[in-house]
């Protein structure tokens, strides 16, 4: 477990704390090599990058439909 400096900084959004709920909340060190720390930085990897792809797809369906609207179907 790490702990928090009397500072403060509890990161997340403009050091609030609120990490969006994205991936985990378990904070590890940059230097910490456990395996438990490895799976949680790589799962936490693995959900941003889904969330990006998922951000792109949206804005890509929305820019489709922006440019088919002025066509009409058949």
């Amino acid at each position: 477990m790490s702990k928090r400096s009397s500072g403060g900084n509890f990161g997340g959004i403009g050091g609030s704390g609120i990490l969006g709920l994205f991936g985990t909340v378990v904070s590890c060190d940059a230097d910490d090599d456990s395996l438990y720390c490895q799976i949680m930085k790589g799962f936490n990897l693995l959900i941003v990058l889904l969330f990006v792809v998922y951000i792109l797809y949206f804005l890509y369906i929305s820019f489709r439909n922006m440019v088919r609207g002025g066509k009409k179907m058949k």
